[in-house]
């Protein structure tokens, strides 16, 4: 057989191609493991015993794991021996990361086979999908061993094939620029960086404040829950392992009060495995980062946390602005027509259920107002609706509600819950009105208003109670003005 050398190729492709290598045996390994817990799972349901065969295939899958990645740090990088082996010991290589692959279909064969009518169709087609994925990885052997080879004409093409992909991948990467600039709207972004050892705390410190943060640090879980008390930062760098209280703990207490949209946190550790990253992300972690910290991962990370938090404060601030748009009258601030309306609706829904006794309607404008845009112009009309506005909510509170639904007319929905006086009341807000003076440019204005009151006792619906309340304006009107009438 003519000797086929492996193919040259930079160091960063031979890393990527040796990470692509490793991938196609990881992947299936792992799904195996993902659906062996389930089959458990589903047999454990049906009180099957089968505990031995599942023992088998599990002591399988960890012996399979443990001497892949054995074989691969001894046979790749720096480990890699330079000397040639020998055929027979790459033939002991893949017959030994056979050996627990063949246990593994062995006994999902023997499941299948043997307990066909008592396994549910998922726990059958789950130990099928073990099987599979178990060939899966004879390929992903193969082909490993054929690399570290580098003499199998076989899979020499696909060598060939891999390596200029990686190459060309190797390539493109070197082409990115991955350097990172803050946007302005996140320089001076406060970060708390909480960690026991002094030398991380300065190092991470002097990372970020290179790239125009701020950071606060703390050695310690009490020292860090005074820091946030006093202030809330925007992130926080939280190491796992503290001399007082450890990370978790301290991740569980700051959840309690701030949201991860207004607080992201992320965790910190040597601690690099699937469980431990999963309970920090389960209790609220926005990300994880284990050490040693890679510079450009670490900013890169705390500047993804912090744009998603300022584009989530912006969000909010826009619906805000959005929910006051809709519902707020933009000339004096109080609600506009259609809230106070769905109100009115809302209170004849809680006088049906029997949550209130009964409400009235309360429709006023101002009198003479078509002589004062006519006098002062519209801006001073403006300046008397504001000063209007302005005097019936400082009386009109909740539950009640005041309204602008037009021109200078007024709505108020009154909930009677402690028997108001209704008279009373008017008397009030006439009172209030009239001892008002409205100073526009170098004028005083007076103004009077009056008003028409109705009960929701004299009516069924929202539309005959507004018209009863109106017709009592008119007549308010034609009585001289400057009075509010009840009935």
């Amino acid at each position: 057989m003519e000797k086929v050398i492996k193919p040259q190729a930079s160091k960063g492709a031979e890393e990527i191609l040796l990470t692509q290598i490793k991938q196609e045996f990881t992947t299936p390994a792992d799904a195996i493991s993902e659906y062996l817990e389930l089959v458990e799972k589903n047999i454990e349901e049906t009180g099957i015993k089968v505990e031995d065969e599942i023992e088998q295939i599990k002591s399988g899958c960890v012996r399979l794991i443990d001497q892949y990645e054995e074989a691969f740090v001894l046979n790749t990088g720096p480990n890699a021996t330079q000397e040639k082996k020998t055929p027979e010991e790459y033939s002991e290589l893949r017959h030994n990361l056979r050996t627990p692959l063949n246990a593994i279909i062995g006994y999902s064969e023997i499941l299948i086979e043997d307990m066909e009518d008592d396994l549910n169709e998922q726990s059958l087609s789950d130990l099928q999908t073990i099987i599979d994925l178990s060939r899966e990885i004879e390929k992903a052997i193969e082909s490993f061993v054929d690399y570290i080879r580098g003499d199998s004409s076989q899979f020499s093409e696909g060598i060939n094939s891999q390596l200029e992909s990686a190459e060309a991948l190797f390539k493109s990467l070197g082409d990115i620029d991955y350097s990172i600039e803050l946007d302005e709207t996140l320089v001076g972004a406060d970060i708390l960086i909480v960690d026991d050892n002094v030398t991380n705390c300065e190092v991470l410190e002097r990372r970020l404040s290179l790239q125009g943060l701020k950071c606060r640090t703390a050695y310690d879980g009490t020292t860090a829950l005074s820091e946030v008390e006093n202030k809330t930062p925007d992130l926080i760098l939280l190491d796992v392992i503290l001399p007082d209280i450890n990370g978790l703990e301290l991740l569980k207490t700051f959840r309690e009060n701030h949201t991860s949209d207004a607080m992201p946190i992320i965790m910190v550790s040597a601690f690099n495995d699937v469980d431990g990253i999963a309970k920090c992300i389960q209790l609220g972690a926005q990300d994880y980062l284990p050490k040693p910290l890679n510079g450009t991962i670490l900013l890169a990370k705390v500047v993804s946390s912090l744009e998603r938090k300022f584009f989530r404060e912006r969000e909010k601030e826009l619906v805000n602005k959005l929910h006051i748009q809709a519902t707020t009258d933009q000339l004096t601030g109080i609600s506009n027509r259609r809230v106070v309306f769905e109100k009115l609706e809302e209170s004849f829904d809680m006088l049906q259920s029997g949550q209130i006794k009964d409400f009235s309607v309360v429709m006023m404008d101002i009198d003479h107002f078509k002589n004062v845009n006519d006098t002062y112009g519209h801006s001073g009309g403006d300046a008397v609706l504001i000063t209007m506005a302005k005097t019936l909510d400082d009386i009109i509170t909740e539950p009640n509600i005041l309204g602008r639904i037009g021109g200078e007319e007024f709505l108020a929905v009154i909930i009677n819950e402690e028997g108001e006086d209704m008279s009373a009341y008017c008397d009030k807000l006439q009172d209030a009105i009239c001892s008002n003076t409205v100073e526009y440019e170098d004028h005083k204005i007076k103004i009077t208003s009056s008003g028409g009151v109705a009960n929701s006792a004299e009516s069924e619906n929202a539309s005959d109670l507004i018209n009863k309340a109106d017709e009592r304006l008119y007549d308010a009107k034609k009585a001289g003005r400057n009075k509010f009438i009840l009935d």
